[in-house]
């Protein structure tokens, strides 16, 4: 699982960090979180195969986390995309997106599902991840969205398997998948006796913009990673939660009480020129936080480990 931050500013976008989105790549599908403007040219500038967006999840409708989104959709098909494509977003998203595509008279050549957010609810399911979404709490509606790898079986120990005379092929799938298997000549085997504890799935959670709110919390519960606004330092806390947004303490507080396991910190002002200031209100309050730049790579490992992987 590897999570690139494609845009890593707040409000319009600037030399050093381009408007908001984020890249999930899991299983070879990616998955994208917002599309500020400029987001496909950061795909590109990424190590992302960007053809294989599988799904787009647009938090609200103000222009920084949405306008590069009807350029992105011509570019698949000029590039001509013939897999679905799912798009997930706020009412009023679909007309915005039908009318931009009419006007700028893009024929798609794939199919395209916009999917408007009634309430929280799971927006998609397989049979290895989900990906979830609450109510966030800013100006306009806005949905935040926990992306949540299924728990994976624990390991087969084969060389056990091997000295109790376990048959191959299907007698071991079945222990893995948790079953007590009889064979034909009275031997019982149980799963605990070969197969190792279950592994948890790995989340990550993505959370702007936004005040502090239960449904940020919700999100974040538990998560291997947070992606936290931090718009602001808490000098500017009473104006931050007045537009909607947080600052750095904010962030590492919800992390903290969700018991999160790491906490990036994005949607960052241009007033901040470096990581300094907003990592000290952060840390102390939560010690596991960095702050992202703009096609930062982090790889998520099994076990709650963060790595951010040299370009």
């Amino acid at each position: 699982m590897r999570l690139v931050t494609l845009g890593t500013g707040a409000g319009r976008p600037t030399l050093r960090r381009a408007s908001a989105a984020v890249a999930l790549e899991f299983d070879g599908d990616i998955f994208l979180f917002d599309c500020g403007e400029g987001t496909q040219l950061q795909l590109m500038k990424s190590r992302l195969r960007w053809g294989k967006v599988k799904a787009i999840f647009i938090t609200h409708l103000h222009g920084d986390h949405f306008n590069g989104l009807v350029g992105l959709l011509g570019t698949f098909s000029l590039s001509e995309r013939t897999e679905a494509l799912h798009v997930f977003g706020p009412s009023g998203m679909s007309e915005i997106l039908r009318l931009g595509l009419k006007r700028h008279q893009y024929s798609l050549s794939y199919p395209c599902h916009f999917k408007e957010i009634k309430g929280p609810s799971t927006l998609l399911e397989t049979e290895t991840y989900c990906v979830k979404t609450q109510a966030l709490s800013h100006v306009i509606e806005c949905w935040g969205y926990v992306f949540q790898e299924k728990d994976l079986p624990g390991k087969f120990d084969r060389d056990a398997a091997f000295r109790a005379g376990v048959p191959s092929g299907p007698v071991r799938g079945r222990l893995v998948r948790g079953e007590t298997v009889t064979l034909e000549d009275g031997r019982v085997f149980k799963p605990q006796d070969f197969v190792g504890p279950t592994r948890s799935g790995r989340s990550v959670a993505y959370c702007l913009d936004t005040r502090p709110c239960q449904g940020a919390l919700d999100l974040a519960k538990g998560a291997d990673v947070v992606l936290y606004e931090s718009t602001f330092t808490k000098d500017m806390k009473k104006e931050a939660h007045a537009w909607g947004h947080s600052c750095a303490e904010d962030g590492a507080q919800v992390a903290q009480e969700a018991a999160a396991k790491h906490l990036i910190l994005t949607h960052i002002s241009q007033r901040y020129g470096s990581s300094k200031e907003l990592l000290e209100e952060a840390k102390p309050h939560f010690e596991n936080t960095v702050v992202a730049y703009d096609l930062d790579e982090f790889q998520i490992e099994r076990g709650g480990g963060l790595r951010l992987i040299d370009r």
